[in-house]
Formats: structure tokens, sequence, C-alpha cells
């Protein structure tokens, strides 16, 4: 009677188990989507075109983001944006278009860059102007076009890539990742 007691119960721990594993795989499981240059790739709601613009060794901060920037400074809030890189900066121009029916968080921290051997590069809040990705929240069935780059060690003959991640700051009702070449593809 106890060795039947005993199956019994392990045999429902198993069934337990599976079945939590079932619904928590529905909940976390990522769906990787890969993109060609040139090739727009749906995440979630928000479709993305994404293009390399150009390098830069400088990009100037406006007047505007100066001001608004030397008070976050004072406060203690943040450090001060680089207007010149460290190596050189690669920018990206982003075609974001909201094909749902919510609006849509948008953030610079969602986009990443990635080389070759899949060293993984954030982007660079400059202040350069209206156009530079920081936060948008995107109205259903509009779109946006932004910039943003990242501070790296071009190297002309790499490959790179945009990594398009959703986090809890935006976009976190998906669980689709997607990665779309956009520099030397081959």
């Amino acid at each position: 009677m106890v060795r039947v007691g005993g199956i019994i119960v392990i045999v429902a721990i198993f069934t337990l188990i599976g079945i939590s594993f079932y619904f928590y795989s529905g909940e976390v499981l990522t769906d990787v989507k890969v993109s060609s240059f040139g090739e727009p790739v749906q995440v979630g709601d928000v479709m993305f075109d994404v293009q390399y613009v150009a390098n830069f060794d400088f990009l100037g901060k406006t007047k505007e983001f100066k001001i608004a920037e030397q008070g976050e400074i004072d406060r203690g809030l943040i450090e001060a944006s680089n207007e010149s890189p460290t190596h050189t900066y690669f920018q990206i121009q982003v075609t974001a278009e909201n094909k749902g029916d919510e609006i849509v968080r948008l953030t610079g921290g969602q986009l990443h860059l990635y080389d070759d051997s899949n060293t993984r590069f954030s982007p660079i809040f400059v202040g350069y102007g209206e156009t530079e990705l920081s936060l948008v929240d995107l109205e259903p069935q509009k779109a946006v076009t932004l910039t943003t780059q990242f501070d790296i060690e071009y190297d002309e003959e790499m490959q790179y890539r945009v990594g398009i991640v959703p986090n809890r700051h935006g976009m976190d009702g998906t669980q689709e990742i997607a990665f779309i070449c956009i520099k030397n593809c081959s």
C-alpha cells in the first residue's frame, strides 16, 4: 500500500512539473527573427526598417539640450554626454511603424549593435537634435524615423547587425527579438 501511494505521489509531482513547464515556456520562450540588409522586420506590433547612415567623429549637442543637461548634472542625476566618441560613432536610422491598436513605447535601449564576434554595443545618447532616439510613445498606425549611434572601433570589413530586444521600458508585451544585418551582409 505504501509503495502504491509513493508511486502515485511521484507521478503527481512529475505531472505538475510538466504542466508548469508547459505554461512557463509559453510565457518566456523567445521567437528570434533574422533579417538581411534592406528587409524590414516586425517585432510585436512594430515594423522596423533599420539602415546604416554613416560614421562620425563628432556630433554636436543642441543649445537647448546643453542647458537641460547642465541642470540635470548640477542636481547629480546624470553625467554629461560626449559629443566626441572614444572611437567612432556608427550611426543608424530606424523607421518604426506601429501596426497595432495601442501605444508602444520605444527607447534607444531596445537597440544594440553586434559585430562579427557577437560583441554587443549599447546605443549612446548625445543630444544632437529632435531626430535622435531616446524615448518615443508610438501612436497606433503611425510611423517615426529616428537615428541613434554606437561608439565602436569601426572596421570597414566587419559585418554589423542591429538587435531589437524589447525590455521592461517598452515593447514588453512581446516575446520576439530580431537581428537585422545592416553593413557588409553576405
